[in-house]
């Protein structure tokens, strides 16, 4: 049976990343304005935040990352492939048996017995299934959205800074929350100039959302 599992203990791995994103930003520019080229010193904060007030952030995708996630669940799955200009490679419920994954919950359900009990009546009934005889990719469709999922993820600076403003938002569920704070934590050890100018709307200018804003302080 599945053992539960928290947000807080997905793991994050930034497992590609460019070695001097800063200089590869500022030649982008640089081809912009000028014929004769040379390696350019790195773009500066300053330079950056006129890029992103002017609107100027295709040059951004010529930087890219991927990550490595462990230990995410599958409603957490249908909402990072909302953001589609980005690649994903995720662990397969055709191939892999699933009786040994956990099931992802919040910190208020695992100190309860019902989302346990939930997500083992799933599993008894997917074992049951397979040894029924029905294959592994059909037994599969009962288990929980709390079934954790692998996902290898690859996304361009520019979607990268449009999915913090989006996912950093206190309105996100919990599981989000957390992964964007780890993300962004990570890609603004490889690229300050961007990423220490980078948050949700409130941290931008503010809030857009109208009555669906949270209501809470601004982000920080």
């Amino acid at each position: 049976m599945p053992k539960l599992q928290i947000y807080a203990q997905m793991d994050v791995a930034l497992v590609q990343q460019p070695i001097i994103p800063a200089q590869l930003i500022r030649l982008a520019l640089d081809i912009t304005m000028k014929q004769n080229l040379q390696v350019p010193a790195p773009i500066t904060p300053k330079q950056v935040k006129f890029l992103l007030d002017a609107k100027h952030t295709s040059l951004l995708e010529h930087i890219s990352y991927t990550f490595l996630i462990q230990g995410v669940s599958r409603s957490f799955l249908a909402q990072i492939t909302r953001h589609r200009m980005s690649s994903f490679t995720t662990g397969s419920q055709h191939y892999q048996s699933y009786e040994d994954y956990p099931c992802v919950v919040s910190p208020g359900a695992e100190a309860g017995h019902i989302a346990e009990e939930a997500c083992n009546k799933a599993y008894e009934y997917y074992l049951l299934l397979i040894q029924q005889g029905l294959p592994k990719e059909e037994a599969r469709q009962v288990l929980p959205n709390a079934a954790a999922v692998n996902i290898l993820w690859t996304i361009n600076a520019r979607s990268l800074a449009h999915f913090l403003e989006l996912r950093l938002c206190k309105r996100n569920v919990l599981e989000m929350q957390v992964f964007a704070r780890r993300v962004l934590s990570l890609v603004r050890e490889n690229f300050p100039e961007l990423f220490d100018q980078v948050g949700p709307q409130c941290f931008m200018d503010e809030c857009k959302q109208g009555k669906l804003r949270c209501g809470g302080e601004p982000w920080k």
